[in-house]
């Protein structure tokens, strides 16, 4: 789907979420934002809340305005459209199929489920000297109204450490009570047809930590064979290393 046709779907999900004013308790938001100032003292990391019920941004607290060009004012004024214009072009559907199904994902489960979940993705943004960083968000249902709707959005950015990273951007959601990964199901088909059965068999035996002369005992097969599939599997997943391999294959459910 095209990007305009995202962005319209992604406006049209935002309408359709209707907190009710009668049920919505704003010291509750209060006490959110006095949390969130502490943590902000501690933590390099922006965090934002956005409010359903008023459409806007009524937290905003940046890490990032030495890094990249942020005008906080444009930003709580323009929302996410202010963030695409710093955005790598290819990453901008991405991050509004991302946002769009942790929403439809969220609205999806009963009330009393709706803020177990995070969805974590990748995104680069350009800086002042016009190069491409990676960053982390991740979007948490912070608060939902008094009959269960979604209200209360917390967006929380970090720098993603890797700055190596492949061209594939990693996204999943995962339950914040039990850590299970909901995955992104058509990733997993994809990624499940480029791989063979022997690789997934080898990504099992990696992230339980064995090496590769481990994984050739128990296979019956040469180190070498075990280092040419390790090999087949970076190139396949698009990932600079075993490790970013297997920190993938966990996102989104393969292993």
């Amino acid at each position: 789907m095209d990007i305009q046709s995202l962005q319209k779907r992604m406006t049209r999900l935002l309408d359709s979420q209707r907190p009710s004013p009668e049920h919505t308790d704003y010291s509750i938001l209060n006490y959110h934002m006095r949390l969130l100032e502490q943590i902000a003292l501690m933590e390099n990391s922006s965090m934002t809340i956005y409010d359903l019920l008023q459409k806007k941004y009524v937290f905003v607290r940046n890490r990032f305005r030495e890094l990249i060009d942020y005008d906080e004012e444009a930003a709580a004024e323009q929302g996410y459209a202010f963030f695409f214009r710093l955005m790598h072009p290819d990453d901008i559907s991405f991050v509004l199929d991302t946002t769009i199904r942790a929403i439809e994902h969220i609205t999806g489960l009963p009330p009393a489920g709706r803020k177990d979940y995070k969805t974590i993705f990748e995104f680069r943004l350009r800086n002042r000297e016009g190069r491409y960083i990676r960053f982390i968000q991740q979007l948490v249902n912070l608060e939902l109204d008094l009959q269960g709707n979604m209200w209360l959005v917390l967006i929380v950015m970090d720098i993603n450490p890797n700055q190596q990273g492949g061209k594939q951007m990693l996204r999943s959601t995962v339950n914040m009570k039990t850590g299970k990964v909901v995955p992104f199901t058509e990733e997993i088909e994809e990624k499940q047809s480029q791989l063979t059965k022997r690789e997934i068999e080898i990504l099992g035996l990696l992230a339980r930590g064995m090496v590769s002369k481990e994984i050739a005992e128990e296979l019956f097969i040469s180190v070498n064979t075990v280092n040419n599939h390790r090999q087949r599997i970076i190139e396949k997943m698009d990932v600079a290393n075993t490790s970013e391999a297997l920190n993938y294959a966990m996102r989104i459910g393969i292993i």
